[in-house]
Parts: C-alpha cells; sequence; structure tokens
C-alpha cells in the first residue's frame, strides 16, 4: 500500500516535470481581461526578440517611462480591435516590472504606440543598447500605480503561473496575492508563496519583479477560462 501510494506520487512529480512550456512562457507573460497575450522581455536579449520576432503590424507595443522597462506587446486576438483596458493592463505591466517597482515609488506613466513607430534606428551620432528602441511619433500615456496579483491562470485545460496587473488575473484566476512593493526579498517572497500555492520557488522567483514585495491580501477571481489556443 505504501509502496503504492510513494508511487503515484513519483509519477505526478514526473508529469508536473515533464509539462512543455508554452512559447510564451520564454517571456513575462500575462492574459489581458480582454482575452489577447502580452508578453515582455525579461532582458535585454528577449527585448530585442519580442520586438523583432513577436510584434506584428496588428499589435500594440508598450513602454514604461523610466529606464530599466520592458519591452511590451500586446497581440491582437484575431480581428479584434485592442480595448482600452488591455491598453491599461499592458501599460502597468511595463510599469512593474521597470526599475520603478525596487524604487518603491507610488506609481508613474508608461505609453502605448503602434509598431510602425518603433524603430533600431538612431538618430545621427546616437547609439542604442541591446534592447533599447527609438519610439517616433505620438506617445499615448497612461498613468499606472505599482500592484500585482500572483496566481494560476486557467488556460485551456491547465493552470499556468504569472504575475500580472490586477483586473487581468481576477478573469482568469481561482485566486491570486495581491502583491506591492516591499522590504521582503525576491527569494524570501517566492518561498512564502511557496508554501502558500504549492509551487516550486524558481517558477515564483522568475514570476516576481525585482527587488523587494509585500502580500496585501489573497482574492478569489471570476474563474473564467482561456479557451482560445495562444
Amino acid at each position: 500500500m505504501l509502496e503504492s501510494t510513494l508511487q503515484e506520487v513519483h509519477e505526478e512529480k514526473k508529469e508536473v516535470k515533464q509539462r512543455k512550456k508554452y512559447w510564451f512562457e520564454k517571456y513575462r507573460w500575462f492574459i489581458s481581461s480582454d482575452e489577447n497575450l502580452v508578453i515582455a522581455g525579461r532582458d535585454a536579449k528577449t527585448n530585442e526578440r519580442v520586438v523583432k520576432k513577436h510584434m506584428k503590424d496588428e499589435d500594440i507595443y508598450a513602454h514604461a517611462e523610466i529606464h530599466g522597462a520592458p519591452s511590451v506587446i500586446v497581440k491582437r486576438n484575431g480581428n479584434d480591435p485592442i480595448g482600452e483596458q488591455t491598453l491599461k493592463e499592458a501599460c502597468e505591466f511595463a510599469l512593474c516590472f521597470s526599475k520603478a517597482w525596487p524604487s518603491k515609488i507610488g506609481g508613474g506613466a508608461a505609453y502605448w504606440v503602434k509598431p510602425h513607430q518603433v524603430s533600431k534606428t538612431p538618430q545621427a551620432g546616437e547609439f542604442l543598447a541591446r534592447g533599447a528602441f527609438v519610439i517616433r511619433g505620438k506617445r499615448n500615456y497612461v498613468r499606472a500605480e505599482l500592484k500585482l496579483a500572483v496566481g494560476f491562470v486557467n488556460y485551456r485545460d491547465e493552470k499556468l503561473l504569472t504575475c500580472a496587473p490586477l483586473s487581468a488575473m481576477n478573469r482568469w484566476c481561482d485566486e491570486y496575492y495581491v502583491i506591492v512593493p516591499g522590504d521582503e526579498r525576491k527569494e524570501v517572497m517566492a518561498k512564502k508563496l511557496s508554501k502558500e500555492m504549492g509551487v516550486e520557488v524558481d517558477e515564483l522567483v522568475s514570476a516576481l519583479p525585482s527587488g523587494g514585495s509585500t502580500i496585501v491580501e489573497k482574492r478569489k477571481g471570476e474563474r473564467k477560462k482561456v479557451e482560445r489556443r495562444l
């Protein structure tokens, strides 16, 4: 009986470890409340990649008005236009995963533009670092606050861990934890959430923003399921 139980536990762990990751899990990501996939670079290399490889003419580019912010791409969902709520969430995402989070400022500005406004060609005499882009033309600014939710998105028949704006997570999660900038180091926060959520510490470290955090509360979500294939 004991051997049978241990074997089942071993097989369950094996299945979890062998889960095939989706392509967007290489990046920072979330599903917007309008069901748009939003991806962002984790570093200079992936900032380059999300723009050059994954940004299409019908998508939207978002960025925070602060140094060290990721390039954020909102993927259009079929023929549906990208909504205002999704644009707001993308800007919040850009700000929260910038250096604004470890700086513990109350909030800040982020903006979105169309793909044709994003260029890798600098002005004469200027230099562009890897992962940086030139934005030309009008920027559509959004005021954003530093607040995120950590939880499992109900994607088709799986639960995927991510960290994203509250309005987006509320739609697709059974429950989630609200975090803000704080004094608990990223690794300490990951261990705390690991015990609460039953997920590996390394996964949480990968999902959380840089710098310290504080858990504000645990909330129940709408428990919707993302049915479309991303």
